[in-house]
């Protein structure tokens, strides 16, 4: 590739700012995700000690209710739970996408710029090459009309290939 010092600092820039936002995005995620499970485990053993206090207390009519209960209680609980945690882990989701995108441009900027420096390099090469072979079919041609003769075609091999 063909940068510069400046086009290659600010593509390192840019590549480390993009780390650093899905890195931030990813750890605010996590810190998210932990606060989530913590207050659901806390919740979950208030309700438990709750349902275990009833029995303590002689309320032993809930006990043929007790299964059902739990189970639609605690079913409710882990369907928020998973609503929320879907959540964060789609806008972490999006946040890497955005992420993807943001070094996707930086990549195609290195491209463009090696192409358009490559495109000058070698437009300034064909330019200067050009005169030399403008100058090397003048003297062919000279020759040519000084010797009177048409320019051979290089002769061609007769060997055949097996």
């Amino acid at each position: 590739m063909f940068l510069n010092q400046h086009e290659i600092a600010q593509s390192r820039d840019y590549t480390l700012n993009n780390l650093l936002g899905l890195s931030s995005a990813c750890l605010e995620a996590g810190q998210r995700l932990s606060e989530l499970f913590s207050n659901h485990g806390r919740d979950t053993l208030y309700a438990s000690s709750q349902q275990i206090s009833q029995f303590g207390h002689g309320q032993l009519d809930q006990l043929t209710r007790f299964p059902a209960a739990l189970w639609l209680e605690h079913s409710s609980r882990t369907s928020k739970l998973l609503g929320a945690a879907y959540e964060i882990v789609g806008e972490t989701h999006k946040m890497l996408i955005h992420s993807a995108e943001a070094q996707i441009r930086v990549a195609d900027e290195i491209s463009y710029a090696s192409l358009d420096r490559l495109a000058r390099e070698s437009s300034a090469t064909i330019d200067s090459i050009e005169p030399a072979g403008q100058e090397a079919q003048q003297t062919g041609n000279t020759l040519v009309e000084q010797t009177g003769q048409k320019p051979k075609a290089p002769a061609r091999s007769r060997t055949r290939a097996n």
